[in-house]
Parts: structure tokens; C-alpha cells; sequence
């Protein structure tokens, strides 16, 4: 009797459809296989390339273009501090480049940077969330770590800093 029914269907031209058992089966292994690509994507770390530690050489025209000097920028580690609130829950995330025209920076700068990094750490500790707020903020705060970086640095002297990242949370 079972073989008259498939006989039945082959000359009906009629398919016979997949048990929902494999339907199923399918639709959970597309779930997955997407979920698992979806998880890969989105909590894949990012490949954050530390940035080289000898100084960059760029011609810089900026301000006085009578001069056509050669300075040397040089990235610091980010710093990450609570600022001085009551609350203590905000905090500052910040990247510093420093800038020279002085040959022989980098090698001064790499061995004071044990100091000129905890100067930097006192001073924006220090620092409540009105004090770092604001264009007038920023601009204080950048003049009194020049101020104070260049009373640790003897040969050279830091011409400009450069805030290359700035966030409170």
C-alpha cells in the first residue's frame, strides 16, 4: 500500500515536501551560524596600534611663517584620572602630544618621562569638571602643563602640547 502512495505522488508530479523536522533543523543552523558571525563582528576587540614612541618630523608654518623649522611631536600614553568633584564618579580621559624644536627632545623626554608623567597625573587630578570645561578650561590647562613640563625638561623645551583626545565622563 506504501508503495502505491509514492507511486501516486511520482505521477502526479506533485514534490513531496521535507519533514518539519529538517525545516526546523535549517532555521535553527542559519540562527546560529548568523549569531555567531553578528558575535564576532561586534565583540571582536579593536586592534588599537600603539603609536610609534619616536618623535614625528613635520615643517610647521603655523602662527609665525617667517620661521620655517622643523619640530618633532611626540605622543604620550592616554591618561585616565577622577577629577577632584565631591561625587568623585567623573572622570578624564586624555592623549598628549608634546611639540619641539630642539634636537635632542626625544631623548630627554624618554628620560624624564617618569616624572613629566606624574606631573601631568598631580596637575589634571587636581583639576575639578568647571576647571577642564570650555574652550578658557582647555587652553589653562594646556599652558600649565607647558608651564610645568618645562620646569622638569633642563637641555629642551616644549614649544606646544596638544590635547589629541579630550573626554569627561
Amino acid at each position: 500500500m506504501a508503495e502505491k502512495e509514492i507511486k501516486i505522488e511520482e505521477k502526479s508530479g506533485k514534490k513531496r515536501l521535507p519533514p518539519l523536522k529538517w525545516i526546523i533543523a535549517g532555521i535553527v543552523g542559519v540562527a546560529i551560524l548568523s549569531g555567531g558571525i553578528l558575535g564576532y563582528v561586534l565583540l571582536k576587540k579593536p586592534t588599537h596600534e600603539t603609536p610609534p614612541k619616536t618623535p614625528t618630523h613635520e615643517s610647521v608654518s603655523k602662527g609665525d611663517t617667517s620661521k620655517n623649522d622643523l619640530s618633532q611631536t611626540f605622543p604620550l600614553e592616554k591618561f585616565v584620572v577622577n577629577l577632584n568633584d565631591p561625587g568623585g564618579k567623573q572622570y578624564l580621559h586624555i592623549t598628549i602630544e608634546l611639540e619641539s624644536t630642539v634636537n635632542g627632545f626625544a631623548e630627554e623626554l624618554n628620560s624624564k618621562m617618569p616624572q613629566i608623567k606624574d606631573a601631568i597625573l598631580i596637575i589634571l587630578s587636581s583639576k575639578s569638571l568647571s576647571d577642564v570645561q570650555g574652550m578658557e578650561g582647555k587652553i589653562t590647562l594646556r599652558k600649565e602643563l607647558i608651564i610645568e613640563i618645562n620646569k622638569i625638561m633642563s637641555m629642551t623645551k616644549i614649544r606646544n602640547l596638544y590635547f589629541t583626545e579630550f573626554v569627561i565622563q
